[in-house]
């Protein structure tokens, strides 16, 4: 009996044996056809989100120099490689059909390569059309604001400075409301802004920022015109040495002008043409601030042609104080402070624009400035000579070499 026991258990065991391979085989096959799963499931994951997830950016590299130290665009009579040499990424995710959130991060030359988050929103368009974008915006008063540090996607090598520098910060935490009505063959898009910025140069807070634009585009004009309005808190500064009377100098290397909740706006109209050879663009602004800070009327009108990949242009522009008379000396200080803040000039560009490669452009620029009247031109660098009692400078060049490229 024994001996048939144990032959019985053999003979089970090897019975068992092709039973638990065929079950390892089954078992193997059923992993192998999960991880087939998993993988297809990654590469679906991998795929939604190369389709949900965009990035870009752009860079920009720049050598300006002046024939003497007024400081136009910070440049002086040495080489300056910083000022306008900047790069940027910006990435867009898709959440929905519908919603979007966008982070554009910007490194300046000017600012020591600091990375700062220029854009930070998060927008979604509802159904009836109107899209609604709330974070950190860019401040939309100019033609060329929504790509401000894009100069591959602007003609010249600079925004005009006479407009552009008018208002000390383009960013904005708030939230903002657009809409497009389209016609047949053009669009019209009117916007609403509001929020709160800074003015890093003197911690200027600005607050209950608002403001509302409306364009009109068929793809080759462009009309444009915006308004805009916030209270001022802090203070402004300027460098200037000062003549009171004939011989006598007063030294006033730090003027400043104190903004106690000062209302501000600014106004502005715009209008561009191309069609593909002719570039026409044009902006006329003005800034108001009540109290003792000058108000400013500035513009500028640039025309360009397209000869295949190179593209000549020209630039006048203009700046000028306004209420001067209005902001008559009464006392010492303010006698300071008019020398130190009225302003005015003309401006020349002569430059060319070189499509080298696809998405790199070269850009090459002389800007002449003079007509700056009694005042320094708007210069902290332009300052009164002690042995003369007039400014030390009444024009000044500036050399622009810059390539503007985007990926």
């Amino acid at each position: 009996m024994q001996f048939n026991v144990k032959v019985l258990s053999v003979a089970i065991s090897m019975a068992m044996v092709p039973s638990l391979s065929v079950a390892d085989e089954a078992a193997d096959a059923k992993i192998a056809k999960l991880e087939q799963q998993v993988q297809a499931l990654q590469s679906q994951q991998n795929a939604s989100l190369t389709d949900k997830v965009k990035f870009n950016g752009f860079v920009s590299g720049a050598y300006i120099s002046s024939d003497n130290d007024v400081g136009y665009n910070s440049a002086d009579s040495s080489a300056n490689f910083s000022e306008d040499s900047k790069v940027g990424l910006q990435a867009t995710f898709d959440i929905s059909d519908r919603t979007q959130a966008v982070l554009q991060l910007m490194m300046r030359g000017e600012y020591d390569w600091e990375v700062e988050a220029e854009w930070a929103y998060l927008s979604h368009r509802f159904e009836n059309g109107i899209k609604l974008r709330g974070g950190k915006l860019r401040v939309p008063l100019f033609m060329y604001s929504d790509y401000l540090d894009v100069g591959y996607a602007q003609p010249f090598a600079r925004p005009p400075e006479e407009v552009y520098g008018a208002v000390p910060f383009s960013s904005y935490t708030g939230a903002g409301a657009s809409y497009d009505v389209d016609y047949d063959d053009s669009t019209l898009t009117m916007q609403i802004f509001g929020g709160e910025s800074t003015v890093k140069s003197t911690d200027t807070d600005v607050s209950n920022l608002m403001g509302a634009n409306v364009s009109w585009t068929d793809e080759t004009w462009t009309l444009r015109a915006v308004y805009g309005q916030a209270q001022l808190d802090g203070s402004a500064n300027s460098e200037v040495d000062v003549e009171l009377a004939p011989g006598v100098i007063t030294q006033a290397d730090y003027i400043v002008l104190e903004l106690n909740d000062e209302k501000g706006t600014f106004a502005g109209v715009g209008a561009s043409y191309d069609n593909g050879e002719v570039i026409a663009v044009t902006e006329l602004t003005r800034v108001e601030v009540d109290g003792a800070y000058p108000d400013t009327d500035s513009g500028y009108l640039t025309l360009g042609y397209r000869i295949k990949e190179f593209t000549p242009y020209v630039t006048v522009a203009y700046m000028k104080t306004q209420d001067n008379d209005e902001r008559l000396p009464l006392s010492q200080a303010a006698a300071v402070q008019m020398v130190a803040f009225n302003a005015e000039r003309m401006a020349y560009s002569l430059g060319l624009r070189w499509d080298a490669i696809d998405n790199v452009a070269v850009k090459f620029d002389v800007t002449y400035a003079d007509d700056f009247g009694d005042t320094s031109g708007g210069f902290s660098g332009n300052s009164i000579d002690t042995s003369t009692g007039k400014f030390t400078y009444d024009d000044t060049l500036i050399y622009t070499v810059k390539f503007d490229a985007v990926f």
